[in-house]
């Protein structure tokens, strides 16, 4: 019999879980050109702001000082991020989840990604509408 996964503990699950959801999108072509400026060199970077990010959102470690959306819009004013490329992201990031987790923690982490994939496209919408 296999055993349950446990959940989502310290930022040691979280660069886990972010290295592997990376691995998926990164090898994706549908995708993983909008990762452009993070691949190489940059890459362990963006891992490190990734892990301050959900250690923030699912530990409230207050590590993540950053501002996401404005990246993403800028990131959208390069390269239109569409509802594709949304559910695209949405579908490896639960999966990957779902394969090396389980638990409170692994069902916020689900929970926080759907309501920034559902608030990032509500602005990007709304900034293509009035051209901001």
């Amino acid at each position: 019999m296999s055993e349950v996964p446990r959940d989502i503990q310290n930022r040691e699950d979280i660069n886990i879980m972010v290295r592997a959801f990376y691995d998926r999108l990164l090898n994706d072509d549908r995708i993983s050109y909008l990762f452009g400026e993070v691949k190489g060199e940059h890459l362990e970077e963006h891992f490190d702001i990734l892990c301050d990010f959900w250690e923030s959102v699912l530990f409230f470690t207050g590590q993540y000082k950053r501002n996401t959306m404005l990246k993403h819009l800028s990131l959208h004013d390069k390269h239109a991020l569409t509802s594709e490329h949304f559910q695209i992201w949405l579908a490896y990031f639960n999966e990957t989840v779902d394969g090396l987790f389980q638990g409170e923690k692994s069902r916020l982490a689900k929970e926080r990604a759907h309501s920034i994939a559902v608030i990032m496209q509500m602005k990007i919408k709304e900034m293509d509408q009035w051209g901001s």
